[in-house]
């Protein structure tokens, strides 16, 4: 049944209510008395109108909201029944597109995970026989050679790591240790590590704080991912000869660290999308498109947030918000 069935069954009662009323005071002879009535029937039923339509418009809103929601990824929205039959009609279709949405997104983030764990025995056994033929060779050459394979094994390594752990968190089944420790120290620890990647693309790791250092509460290896994802994708976008910078602010309740490159920046239309998984804006550096959306999951773990700022041709900065948990001494 089309919508406009919906109308004619509402205007229906009160046009009988009104046809009766005019004739009523026809039969008396009271003109006054027939204009007073007919006021008032038309009277209620603009109002009731006026009421119904705005159900039926607030429940299009409702609708397009949950459109919203759903194009974002959150397929635990519904829309809520009341209206007329038509549109109740329309709100049981959407709902169970997103249960068939949420189906299927579980269902490939479960495939994702085990195909990743599966990956990770191979690996496991390529890396001890590469070690192992690295530590007996004489052959620069070989020795260089292995070192390749070996080098490929490592970013296999991380790609499967960035793997589970997404398709942990859109399972529902990412867990974070609960143990304090200074986000700085953190932080640092993470880029005296990478120092040397960065050296080997002519980059600098330029690091500054504010504060006295607070402590943050989570798994701070997962923590240590955050910022090892986020400083390899700035040494990877800043040009030779410049520096990512490391910005640190602990003086209050909330850390704040941003990750600065000056590279080429990210168009103002793929800032929306830049930490959907898979996503790679155009004129991107090779890779899987993963980093950002791993990043986004472990900080929400933490109950922190992540924010983006982009110029086109003047870099890209990226902040993590995480609650402090206490001032250090």
């Amino acid at each position: 049944m089309r919508l406009g069935g919906y109308w004619l069954r509402l205007a229906t009662p009160f046009a009988l209510i009104v046809a009766g009323v005019v004739a009523g005071a026809a039969q008396r002879n009271d003109p006054p008395m027939l204009f007073a009535l007919a006021v008032a029937a038309f009277a209620a039923t603009a109002v009731t109108s006026a009421v119904q339509a705005r159900r039926v418009v607030a429940l299009v809103h409702e609708i397009g909201s949950f459109a919203e929601q759903v194009s974002a990824g959150e397929y635990g929205a519904r829309v809520s029944a009341g209206g007329p039959a038509e549109i109740d009609a329309l709100a049981a279709s959407v709902n169970t597109m997103a249960a068939q949405l949420a189906r299927e997104g579980h269902a490939r983030a479960s495939f994702i995970g085990k195909v990743s764990h599966e990956l990770r025995t191979p690996l496991t056994v390529i890396k001890g026989y590469v070690y192992t033929l690295r530590r007996a060779e004489d052959d620069p050459v070989k020795a260089g050679r292995l070192d390749v394979i070996n080098g490929e094994c490592e970013r296999l390594a991380y790609l499967v790591e960035d793997l589970l752990e997404l398709s942990r968190a859109q399972a529902g089944e990412l867990r974070v240790s609960a143990e304090t420790f200074p986000l700085r120290d953190c932080v640092e620890e993470v880029a005296e590590r990478l120092r040397g990647v960065a050296e080997q693309r002519q980059v600098g790791i330029d690091l500054a704080w504010t504060g006295n250092g607070s402590l943050v509460m989570g798994d701070e290896n997962r923590v240590r991912q955050i910022f090892a994802n986020l400083l390899t994708n700035g040494i990877k976008y800043a040009p030779p000869g410049t520096s990512v910078r490391i910005d640190g602010d602990s003086t209050g309740h909330e850390l704040r660290v941003s990750v600065s490159d000056g590279g080429r920046g990210i168009p103002p239309d793929a800032l929306p999308r830049i930490f959907d998984e898979f996503y790679q804006p155009d004129g991107a550096e090779p890779g899987a498109g993963l980093g950002l959306a791993v990043v986004r999951e472990l900080t929400e773990a933490h109950g922190g947030h992540l924010e983006v700022e982009s110029s086109v041709g003047e870099g890209t900065r990226f902040t993590v918000g995480l609650p402090a948990w206490e001032v250090a001494l």
